[in-house]
C-alpha cells in the first residue's frame, strides 16, 4: 500500500488531484496503514518520507480566511510535497 501513498502524492504534484482531495485521501490512507500495521513493513527511508508527506498534508488548510501562518495553501503544499518526493527518490 505504500506504493499507493507515494503514487497519490505524485498524482497531486502532477496536477491530477486537487490539494483538498489529496490531503483528505492521503491522511485517511496513511492512518489505515498505520492502524493495520502495514506501515511497519516499509523500509525506514520510505516510511520517513511517507510520514513527512502525512505531516505536510495535515498542515494544509484550504480556507484563506482561517489559515494559520504555519499552514500551507494549495501551492505551498504542492511545493512541500515535491520537495519531500525529491529527497526520497
Amino acid at each position: 500500500m505504500s506504493a499507493t501513498l507515494l503514487d497519490l502524492a505524485k498524482s497531486f504534484v502532477d496536477g491530477e488531484i486537487s490539494a483538498s482531495d489529496f490531503s483528505d485521501i492521503y491522511i485517511n490512507l496513511w492512518r489505515v496503514e498505520r492502524d493495520s500495521g502495514i506501515i511497519l513493513n516499509d523500509e525506514p527511508h520510505l516510511s520517513e518520507c511517507l510520514s513527512s508527506i502525512f505531516c505536510a498534508a495535515d498542515m494544509y488548510c484550504a480556507d484563506d480566511e482561517t489559515r494559520e501562518v504555519y499552514e500551507f495553501n494549495d501551492s505551498q503544499l504542492k511545493n512541500e510535497i515535491l520537495s519531500i518526493i525529491d529527497r526520497c527518490l
